[in-house]
């Protein structure tokens, strides 16, 4: 090897090596804006798990990089319907310290999936963080998301988080015993009716409440926003994983985006 291959060898191998320790630009992304509501048929589109399926794979690669100073962890997506989608999980938070395991980027392809269909503001991890937006009220996604309800005050709030695939239910949905919906019940069995529609048959209620520490869901209750946090298991979320796995996620994507905009339409001075 002459001395200008070697230099040019050397500058390569460095270059890569700081690409791999250093947070790249986002240059991955969902697309499901050709997939239109429809109560009638099947809408979502190939188009969209397959970018979805791609966007998981992206920020689950971000496990372990460091983030420069000043370098957004989240990401927010603002809406045209006053309805919010919160993903707090997926990448892995810090809580106590030590860092936890995430809940899957399928959590935030699926966020970010619905707020495309439907036009719900969406925030969502992109990297590890320095705090758990799920388990306390001082960091900036709780800051961002106190602006986003202070200026959209939305109707109702859906935060999204991953079970082991173990669990015995597809989808637990946590209410703080129903505190959290703010006597709009309706909302939960709205939710479970469309949720059943499309085949999401074992359904658990509060076995993850939401009730302790500062979750989002608590969060948004106390600032008037029914919310429900929706602990969903494994093998509906991560479309990656293969045919039925990607099938599920197209079948929950449907059943909330449907959820979604029904409910806005049914809802009182919608504006």
């Amino acid at each position: 090897m002459n001395k200008l291959n070697a230099i040019l060898y050397l500058s390569a191998f460095i270059a890569a090596g700081c690409a791999a320790q250093s947070p790249r630009q986002q240059d991955v992304s969902v697309d499901c804006l050709s997939s239109k509501v429809s109560n009638q048929r099947a809408f979502v589109e190939l188009k969209c798990v397959s970018s979805s399926i791609d966007f998981e794979k992206d920020i689950n690669s971000h496990e372990g990089v460091e983030l420069k100073d000043k370098q957004k962890w989240f990401e927010v997506v603002e809406g045209t319907i006053p309805v919010v989608i919160s993903a707090p999980h997926a990448t892995r938070p810090l809580r106590n310290g030590e860092r936890r395991f995430s809940d899957g980027a399928g959590t935030a392809a699926l966020a970010i999936a619905i707020g495309q269909i439907t036009g719900a503001t969406v925030i969502y991890t992109t990297y590890e963080g320095p705090s758990d937006p799920n388990y306390y009220d001082d960091n900036q996604y709780k800051e961002s998301l106190d602006s986003i309800i202070k200026d959209l005050k939305p109707k109702f709030l859906l935060d999204l988080h991953g079970s082991h695939p173990y669990r015995s239910y597809d989808i637990d949905l946590g209410t703080m015993g129903g505190e959290s919906l703010l006597g709009h019940d309706e909302l939960l069995s709205d939710l479970i009716s469309h949720l059943q529609a499309e085949g999401v048959s074992s359904i658990s209620l509060n076995r993850f409440a939401a009730s302790k520490n500062h979750t989002i869901t608590k969060f948004a209750s106390l600032k008037n926003v029914p919310a429900i946090q929706l602990e969903i298991n494994a093998n509906w979320v991560s479309p990656s994983a293969g045919d039925i796995n990607a099938q599920r996620y197209s079948l929950l994507v449907q059943a909330l985006s449907r959820f979604v905009r029904e409910t806005l339409n049914n809802s009182p001075n919608q504006s």
